[in-house]
């Protein structure tokens, strides 16, 4: 024991004992309590010490079947801890402590209050331990169940959002349009018989409002993926519902919402089992299409819109978001269908399709070619599909002859000008601002490359290849007539149909269009290096090779 802590000792006994001519008690045991705590204080490490050693002994004479501790190592480790200097200062400054808070409790209490009555008594212990309980100190032993109490509430988990209430929610919401629409066609027929119904109905629905939340504020909410998708219809149910909040036009705010959605939820399903979402694979795929459907259905409103100041600051950013959360979502998706060898072979086929669809569309091509002009991105998802199957997916598509004019006019159209006006208005004259040349430019590099994986993986006759490049090629819209995403089956059933072969006249001015961008680019090469890369000069040589020896 330290110095200070002995003369800690002494004068609290030296005030117990000055206080003890007075001491009611109350007092005694307040005094009484104190001094048991400053003595396990004190002596705390060495009972701790001297307790693992008795649990010490206690193992090895389990293991060798001698019973309990016997009274010999007891006695030898009781020695030890009174012979410590902590327990001998203790020692000789506790003779000096009053006799009353040395009795026990019981025999104190009689003799300090044999003459009061005992309504006196019983009021005295009751004060005397309320007094005794605020000064306890706090407990040194851990228990959830205290730790929750205190906290009053912090450890409350936050409600559970069920896919049952969002679609119940996504109902009403229905349901009160349908009756806002009802109520008005009657008002116009027969505005005197149907005034009071109309605004029961409305009432009704107000009040179904302010007592319940959105479909979208519940999405927004949710935490569990399990909860949102208990079963297969459920969850396509959900899809459902964020699809058409994306589609919406006419809430541009809530648009925007809906697409964050997405992004919470796409993330949640790939925390799920270490972030490989295996649990929630099959969500993920779906989340992925409802994107890949929106940006279709924004290249459709941005081909459409005639006021492009609406489009500079409702739909850029939105558009350029998807994009980019598309291709992010593209590399989880391939990395989940490389580690778990199989299945989604269809949903594969699907996505393929959906891709060559967005790239077909001159914007969101344009917007992705900002991103990643040597489309990496599509020659990983190429190489997921057979040569047959890729062949079909690029003639339902039209793809190969899109990207083929592409190259032909070197990446000039007029949704390239569009969209770097509408991000010239946006921006000013930044100097991250990207020129006109660069959107060329970046889109005829992704062009080039896209050609290069057709031709190399294809592996295909040219006469065959003639039905992915001919200008009567089939153009199939991966939306429905009511802008919703073609199901598996439907895909399937475009695929199916059969191709178209070229004469040798019609071959040998296909195979003529697919040489002449690369052979331009190498002819750049030599006249201006430095216009020309290493790699581009790489790319576009080995593609001429294989062009030629197509036959």
């Amino acid at each position: 024991m330290s110095t200070d802590n002995s003369n800690n000792l002494s004068e609290f006994l030296s005030f117990e004992t000055k206080q003890h001519q007075s001491s009611s008690s109350d007092d005694i045991t307040i005094g009484r309590h104190a001094l048991d705590q400053l003595l396990e204080s004190k002596l705390g490490n060495e009972i701790t010490w001297c307790a693992q050693q008795l649990a010490t002994n206690n193992k090895h004479n389990n293991d060798n079947n001698s019973g309990n501790v016997s009274s010999s190592v007891l006695e030898e480790e009781v020695t030890k801890l009174m012979g410590t200097p902590a327990f001998q200062q203790i020692n000789a400054q506790i003779r000096e402590c009053p006799l009353s808070l040395l009795l026990p409790s019981n025999q104190t209490t009689s003799v300090n209050n044999r003459s009061e009555d005992d309504g006196s008594n019983k009021k005295s212990r009751e004060e005397s331990t309320a007094a005794a309980n605020n000064n306890k100190p706090a407990a040194t032993s851990f228990s959830l169940f205290d730790l929750m109490d205190s906290q009053k509430g912090a450890f409350v988990l936050p409600p559970r959002i069920m896919a049952q209430q969002v679609i119940d929610a996504d109902q009403r919401h229905d349901n009160n349009i349908m009756t806002t629409n009802n109520s008005n066609d009657d008002t116009v027929q027969n505005y005197s018989s149907s005034s009071d119904n109309t605004a029961d109905c409305t009432q009704q629905a107000t009040n179904n409002n302010n007592n319940s939340k959105s479909a979208l504020e519940l999405l927004e909410q949710a935490e569990d993926m399990e909860d949102l998708s208990p079963d297969v219809d459920s969850w396509e149910q959900i899809l459902s519902i964020l699809y058409r909040g994306l589609i919406n036009k006419t809430n541009v705010v809530e648009r925007r919402r809906y697409f964050n959605v997405h992004m919470l939820i796409f993330d949640k399903c790939q925390k799920t089992n270490g972030g490989g979402g295996g649990m929630f694979r099959s969500q993920t795929w779906g989340l992925t299409f409802n994107i890949v459907g929106f940006i279709l259905s924004l290249s459709n409103e941005f081909d459409k819109k005639e006021d492009e100041q609406v489009v500079i600051t409702t739909d850029l950013d939105l558009y350029w978001d998807s994009c980019h959360h598309l291709v992010l979502s593209l590399s989880h998706l391939a990395m989940e269908y490389v580690t778990s060898s199989v299945g989604h072979e269809k949903e594969m086929e699907r996505m393929s399709l959906g891709l060559c669809s967005i790239l077909c569309t001159d914007v969101s091509s344009c917007v992705l070619a900002m991103m990643e002009p040597m489309a990496g991105w599509f020659e990983v998802w190429a190489r997921f599909v057979g040569p047959s199957t890729l062949m079909s997916i690029l003639r339902v598509s039209g793809l190969g002859e899109v990207v083929l004019r592409r190259c032909e006019s070197r990446g000039r159209n007029e949704s390239s000008k569009r969209l770097h006006e509408m991000i010239r208005q946006r921006d000013g004259s930044s100097s991250v601002t990207p020129t006109l040349e660069d959107l060329e430019e970046s889109n005829f590099l992704q062009s080039l490359s896209i050609l290069r994986v057709i031709t190399s993986r294809c592996d295909a006759t040219l006469g065959s290849m003639g039905s992915i490049f001919c200008c009567n090629a089939t153009l199939s819209s991966f939306l429905s007539a009511d802008g919703i995403v073609r199901s598996s089956d439907e895909v399937q059933a475009m695929l199916g149909t059969k191709e178209q072969c070229l004469s040798i006249a019609e071959q040998e001015e296909m195979r003529s269009r697919l040489l002449k961008p690369f052979r331009d680019v190498l002819l750049l090469r030599e006249s201006t290096p430095a216009l020309v890369d290493a790699d581009l000069e790489e790319l576009c040589t080995q593609t001429v090779s294989l062009i030629e020896q197509l036959c």
